[in-house]
């Protein structure tokens, strides 16, 4: 049989030409930052240390600090199938090399912080793999939907991420001074540092594209930040405020704990204000571009939901 009949046709746009000259030094520098900056989630940070604190932390504690960094394991993994996409995406669009390395490092950088996360949940009281909550298990699927995605450019779509990169950013800030367990600490300084790359990305993006977006995209672009942060984000990613009453409930008391024992956690009441002063930065940021967002109801105006 002809070797060629075994193989399945895929049916992928052309890539050629394969372009290698740069176009965009602000981008590649970041490139170079990235190598730069490199660090590895198993010797960074002190493993053992942590370990050893948290024998001395009550149980219900142990469970509460591992249930969050279990969470922020499962949203940096999430962001990896959306940077897939956005490269292959990126290669058959013939995009500048810089942009397309820009990408390659953000999937490397979100899996690193997702091992970060996973030990420190693992040292606390031990990793979850899967959540509890069986409403977590219908929500997080979403993060993967392409839908919106594709319905936007490349840099329409990588603009909406790159704001919430941003929104995540002011929140990871806010993490990092409530952890006071150095292991945790530096873990967070380190994420961190990997997110104002990306946050200076968006911030690029905005300079150099912005401009170019349809004023339909622009609006689009809008809603598109509004329904991912309302329909996903606020369902105990960011903020507990879309839980259903009850997982709300359950899930607000776990993150109150873990943030009143400086575990690198924020009390939900403290995320909704720094959800809320974020969005008000960042919509001053796109306002010059002529890019809207709508209010968030959940968080914004006399209908905010009340987490008491």
């Amino acid at each position: 049989m002809d070797a060629s009949m075994l193989e399945e046709t895929v049916q992928n746009p052309n890539p050629y030409p394969v372009l290698a000259e740069l176009e965009y030094p602000d981008i590649w520098h970041l490139c170079v930052q990235a190598r730069d900056l490199h660090w590895d989630a198993d010797r960074a940070i002190d493993w053992d240390e942590l370990k050893e604190f948290a024998k001395t932390l009550p149980q219900e504690v142990r469970e509460s600090g591992a249930e969050w960094w279990s969470l922020r394991a499962w949203m940096e993994h999430g962001a990896t199938p959306y940077g897939a996409e956005r490269y292959r995406q990126a290669v058959f669009e013939h995009l500048p090399f810089e942009v397309k390395q820009h990408v390659v490092n953000f999937i490397f950088e979100e899996l690193r912080h997702h091992e970060a996360s996973w030990r420190i949940a693992e040292a606390l009281g031990g990793y979850q793999p899967m959540p509890r909550s069986d409403y977590f298990k219908m929500v997080i699927p979403k993060f993967h939907d392409e839908k919106d995605e594709r319905s936007m450019s490349f840099y329409g779509g990588m603009a909406v991420n790159t704001l919430f990169e941003q929104l995540s950013g002011e929140l990871l800030t806010a993490r990092y001074k409530n952890a006071k367990p150095k292991p945790i600490r530096k873990a967070c300084e380190l994420i961190l540092r990997d997110e104002a790359r990306h946050i200076q990305f968006g911030r690029i993006l905005m300079k150099r594209f912005f401009e170019q977006l349809s004023t339909e995209e622009k609006v689009m672009l809008g809603e598109k930040f509004s329904k991912k942060l309302r329909g996903s984000l606020l369902n105990g990613v960011y903020a507990v405020v879309n839980l259903p009453k009850d997982e709300r409930k359950r899930a607000a008391r776990a993150r109150s704990l873990a943030a009143e024992y400086h575990l690198g956690a924020t009390h939900p009441d403290e995320e909704v204000g720094i959800i809320v002063k974020a969005l008000q930065e960042i919509r001053e940021d796109v306002e010059p571009y002529g890019v809207p967002i709508p209010e968030i109801p959940e968080i914004e105006g006399k209908n905010a939901v009340s987490l008491v």
